[in-house]
């Protein structure tokens, strides 16, 4: 007589671990509950981040026209309090998932707190203790998200919200081409600027990459959307989304051999890591004329320089968050020397020694190094999941992305929303990692007995 023993006695999580790949198992009637459309609504509302009615105002504009611009219009801002409403009336039901889950986020939470303490210390303390409550709002909902629904679920929310920003961007350029397109004939869609289209756009369909199908209709409906968001993105002009798309199909691409902890693969993934950094650092006029860019980043370097003259004179806090760009006193005489009217560094690093000096580098250093913690405690326990690599690929972009771009740390918007929940996802797989050894330890005295349980076949 034979027997397979195939771990009855596990609970349903432990066996996904221990005896074979882990599932993800989404919500089959996802899309016939009401509060997924109240979701995605609220999704929506958060992508155009007070975008929707905006003209767009090139850099050098004078500051009259750019104070028109950048104060909201009576719509937008019943549009924002309804948004808030959306977030209020979801998160009500679970708040204490979101509030369990915040608290453990304590190096994301540690952003929120130092914008509503710079407050203190900041050149305008009501806007700067307003945008920082409006980034908490934020915070807190994408902590919902990632409480309330599992990764594979997080993942085709925002791929449904992705195809309605992108079809309702389309109809904005063909229908209302004064809002949908800016003065250079680019696409902006139902955001504020060409650039926040295109990260928009890859932040939210960024799932693909990591979706599998099962079906010949599921592969062409995959194709279909990732036709879309290229077309999307290839018509914002927005150099920088594009490589940050290049950035996620490469962790796509690289994602199998990543998972294989094979000793004999490190050498030559360590040979390809060298050459990449160096043909970043003796070809990068070449790579940059190839998207476009020169040396100088458009000018970018040239407005860094003068900046960082500005973060000198308050190097450890900063000015306060979002309290820099006022069009007054040293933003206005940055403003004259870089001989133009902007309302950003165009780059999240240096916008962040702007608003938190020092404190605000050290945060960053902190949540990288936690993120990386995340990540490598998954890949000892060889538990990565393809949701856990999307997850991975969305820190990394923000990271990237950071440096010619400002992706984080605003008051509104897709790009901080999801990257929060990225860490939180991230941060979540560890933990639940982590308990599920600790547990076959506990239960089997070792993890090779419990993997072998799956495997053992006995005979009597």
């Amino acid at each position: 007589m034979s027997a397979t023993i195939s771990c009855p006695v596990l609970p349903t999580s432990f066996k996904s671990v221990w005896c074979g790949k882990p599932q993800e198992h989404g919500d089959p009637w996802l899309f016939k509950r009401a509060r997924t459309w109240w979701t995605l609504f609220a999704l929506f509302l958060t992508a155009q981040s007070n975008g929707l009615f905006t003209v767009h105002v090139s850099p050098g504009k004078d500051l009259r026209e750019h104070s028109l611009y950048d104060n909201s219009s009576m719509t937008l801002q019943l549009l924002t309090m309804l948004m808030y409403g959306i977030y209020a009336a979801l998160m009500l039901g679970r708040l204490d998932a979101t509030v369990s889950l915040m608290l453990r986020q304590k190096s994301m939470l540690a952003f929120a707190v130092l914008a509503l303490l710079s407050a203190f210390w900041s050149q305008d303390p009501f806007i700067t203790l307003r945008k920082a409550a409006f980034m908490l709002i934020l915070f807190a909902f994408a902590w919902f998200f990632a409480a309330t629904y599992t990764p594979s679920d997080q993942m085709r929310l925002l791929l449904a919200a992705g195809v309605i920003v992108g079809l309702v961007s389309v109809a904005w350029v063909l229908l209302l081409p004064q809002y949908g397109l800016d003065r250079g004939g680019a696409w902006k869609g139902v955001f504020g600027q060409k650039n926040q289209f295109g990260q928009g756009v890859l932040y939210l369909f960024s799932g693909l990459a990591f979706l599998r199908t099962k079906s010949r209709g599921q592969a062409t409906a995959k194709s279909l959307l990732a036709a879309m968001s290229i077309v999307l993105i290839a018509m914002s002009r927005s150099k920088g989304a594009l490589l940050l798309l290049f950035v996620i199909l490469t962790i796509r691409l690289c994602m199998s051999s990543l998972t294989q902890q094979r000793r004999e693969k490190l050498p030559a993934m360590m040979y390809a890591f060298l050459l990449s950094m160096l043909t970043l650092a003796f070809g990068r006029d070449a790579l940059l004329s190839l998207i476009g860019r020169d040396s100088t980043l458009t000018g970018r370097t040239d407005e860094w320089s003068v900046l960082l003259t500005y973060v000198h004179r308050h190097l450890w806090l900063g000015y306060g968050y979002q309290a820099f760009w006022l069009g007054t006193g040293d933003s206005l005489e940055a403003m004259h020397f870089i001989r133009g009217v902007i309302n950003g560094a165009d780059s999240g690093y240096l916008d962040t020694l702007l608003q938190f000096g020092i404190s605000g580098l050290v945060l960053w250093l902190l949540l990288l190094c936690v993120s990386v913690r995340d990540l490598v405690a998954l890949r000892r326990k060889g538990s990565m999941s393809d949701t856990d690599w999307w997850f991975a690929a969305l820190i990394l972009i923000t990271f990237i992305g950071s440096f010619i771009e400002n992706v984080f740390l605003k008051p509104g918007g897709i790009t901080t929303f999801t990257f929060v929940v990225a860490c939180a996802g991230l941060g979540r797989s560890s933990e639940n990692a982590q308990s599920n050894r600790a547990w076959r330890r506990r239960k089997y005295g070792s993890t090779q007995r419990a993997f072998e349980c799956s495997k053992m076949e006995v005979i009597g």
